[in-house]
């Protein structure tokens, strides 16, 4: 006889991946200077902002309730999970989440499709801003993956990318705008589970207190080719408290190593908290040292107003003494973590041209940065490989060159010219006097939205160029970081979060800021990861040192200015 029991609902927060990741995009590279429209660029009609709404597809056409049990093995027909969360920051209310799970039919058999809807709202200087994810994901009745889709609400259109998997491939097509990239194709990373695999694996594992074991995610949110691997223990029961509601549920400590750049890996820690029949009321985690917590609630509770934390004010490191940027040529920056060796993301601090690390320890380490004209040498050249290449000069979802509007606006800033240095330097000045409306109420825009709105923060800007040098046969990437700012919101002398731009000329990564345009940069920007910006989105643009933002602090060690 089959035994029927209440099943393990969500004991992995594989969503908290996509919600520390919207945490940090709202919170991150942000900074951009007032400046005023210029004239002499083409006009463009304004984008219609499209409200974040519930996608069509997850509303029930009939009122359905889920069971209160069900055989994991054998889930009855139609919907059979149904789960609201409210979503804190700092104490406060700012979102919502929603988890559904049905059983349909097919001509192949019946599937298991997993709904996860997070929509969260925050204020950047006292602006809100509201982002959006929508993932809906396909799978067998014994967890083999067939297909995902995921909408994300980042700006004023949303980004779509849809993916189908068969013979360990997977198949992927993004859209925005009405406009379809071609389709590109991954191949499967071994042992991926999603949702409803996952879902059974953990039932099977069960809640006794000790057990430990690892589990291999497939997140496309996260990464298209790689794994999110999780390590999950069970701890011992304890008392949770719900909005005043006291009730007795099992800890668990989940590790989530998020895949970022250079085959290395970030850790995020969730503690959750499940009830003895297996509902998943609580858990916590920490994004960028601000406390986030997300508690089973009615839908009522879940869609009650918002009351949005401020994210950039906190996230912003005091430097302690002014910088000249005009006369300074090199700035050896002191960096040092306020945290557990092991912990420290100080071993993530890239290199470039003008970057170097000059001392290192687990807590402690100098940067040394050099404005370009100032170097004593010129760097060697370093190649990019073959499939670097490829990867760097590839249309993608957020930089879609291929976009008749940004074809325009390449025909506009680049003219006659062809020499790449002097390329790169027309399109920086074009895209500084395109976007008129420098502003932070954009969460994070694609190049095609930036073309059209010709508004944003430093984002904006970047993707707009690197978008442009890719339609140029020149290689981009996108470089997330520090800027150091004299004034902001009331504060002297800080390193804010920022975004610029890198191209690929004679054999260097050569940054470009189009928000102050420049071809000699002072040292004052720290990089702190790079992304090729691709069909996994804007996920390797947060780097285990941006999540431990506000564990850093930050001082001059060494300046040389101008002769």
């Amino acid at each position: 006889m089959t035994r029927f029991v209440q099943a393990q609902r969500n004991v992995l927060n594989r969503w908290g991946l996509v919600l520390s990741l919207g945490i940090a995009l709202s919170a991150g590279p942000f900074f951009c200077r007032t400046a005023s429209a210029d004239t002499s660029v083409a006009t463009q009609p304004p984008i219609t902002q499209q409200p974040v709404t519930q996608p069509a597809d997850t509303q029930p056409t009939v009122t359905e309730t889920a069971p209160a049990s069900f055989d994991p093995a054998d889930p009855p027909a139609g919907m059979f999970v149904d789960e609201w969360y409210t979503v804190l920051m700092g104490g406060r209310k700012c979102g919502q989440m929603r988890i559904r799970m049905d059983r349909v039919s097919s001509p192949d058999g019946d599937r298991i499709v997993t709904q996860t809807k997070m929509q969260m709202t925050v204020q950047r200087t006292g602006i809100e801003i509201t982002v959006a994810t929508y993932n809906k994901t396909t799978e067998t009745l014994d967890g083999k993956p067939l297909s995902f889709r995921r909408e994300t609400h980042l700006a004023q259109q949303p980004l779509i990318v849809e993916g189908t998997i068969s013979n360990d491939e997977v198949r992927v097509v993004s859209s925005q705008l009405g406009q379809e990239l071609p389709e590109r194709t991954y191949a499967l990373p071994r042992g991926a589970m999603m949702d409803w695999a996952v879902y059974r694996e953990q039932f099977k594992r069960g809640l006794e207190p000790g057990t430990r074991y690892t589990l291999d995610l497939y997140e496309p949110s996260i990464s298209l080719n790689r794994l999110c691997t999780a390590d999950i223990e069970i701890q011992e029961s304890e008392t949770v408290d719900l909005y005043g509601r006291r009730v007795e549920a099992v800890r668990t400590r989940q590790v989530m190593h998020i895949p970022s750049g250079h085959d290395r890996s970030i850790p995020q820690e969730t503690i959750s908290w499940i009830t003895p029949d297996g509902q998943n009321v609580r858990f916590e985690m920490s994004v960028m040292d601000m406390a986030v917590e997300v508690i089973a609630v009615p839908k009522s509770i879940a869609m009650a107003p918002n009351d949005p934390a401020e994210l950039l004010l906190d996230m912003v490191i005091q430097l302690g003494r002014s910088l000249d940027a005009d006369r300074l040529d090199q700035v050896t920056y002191r960096v040092r973590f306020e945290g557990q060796a092991d912990e420290s993301p100080l071993k993530d601090l890239p290199e470039t041209a003008v970057q170097k690390i000059t001392g290192h320890d687990e807590n402690e380490a100098l940067v040394q940065v050099t404005r370009p004209s100032a170097l004593s040498e010129t760097p060697p050249a370093i190649p990019l490989s073959e499939s670097e290449r490829a990867r760097y000069l590839a249309a993608s979802p957020v930089l879609n060159y291929h976009d008749p509007r940004i074809v325009e606006l390449v025909e506009q800033a680049a003219g006659q010219e062809t020499d790449p240095r002097r390329l790169a330097q027309q399109m920086m000045h074009f895209v500084d006097r395109y976007i008129e409306e420098k502003s932070f109420d954009i969460g994070f825009a694609t190049a095609s939205e930036v073309a059209r709105s010709r508004q944003g923060d430093c984002t904006e800007h970047g993707v707009l160029l690197a978008a442009m040098g890719r339609a140029k046969d020149i290689p981009t990437r996108l470089v997330t970081g520090l800027l150091y700012v004299d004034a902001f919101a009331g504060r002297r002398d800080i390193l804010a979060g920022h975004l610029w731009t890198q191209f690929w000329i004679d054999g260097q990564w050569v940054d470009l800021d189009a928000t102050r345009p420049t071809m000699d940069p002072p040292p004052i920007y720290i990089a702190l990861t790079f992304s090729a910006a691709d069909d996994a989105g804007f996920a390797d643009l947060i780097a285990s040192t941006w999540l431990n933002i506000a564990r850093l602090k930050i001082e001059v060690a060494t300046t040389k200015t101008r002769q």
